[in-house]
């Protein structure tokens, strides 16, 4: 149980750091950029999270 643990923060902090520095990476072409980059994958994390917490369940059919 604890390697499931040890993989489960393993993805969060490299998925925090690939945010990072991809937004970074945009910034240091264009500034403006790097926070509407951010600001998207702010966007798409919290639309995944929301679609965790709250599973579509299938209809049972009429």
């Amino acid at each position: 149980m604890r390697i499931l643990y040890f993989f489960t923060t393993l993805s969060v902090l490299v998925g925090i750091a690939g945010v990072l520095l991809l937004t970074y990476g945009v910034w240091l072409i264009y500034p403006p950029a790097g926070f509407i980059a951010a600001g998207l994958l702010c966007l798409l994390w919290s639309w995944l999270v929301s679609k965790m917490f709250n599973p579509v369940k299938p209809d049972k059919g009429d």
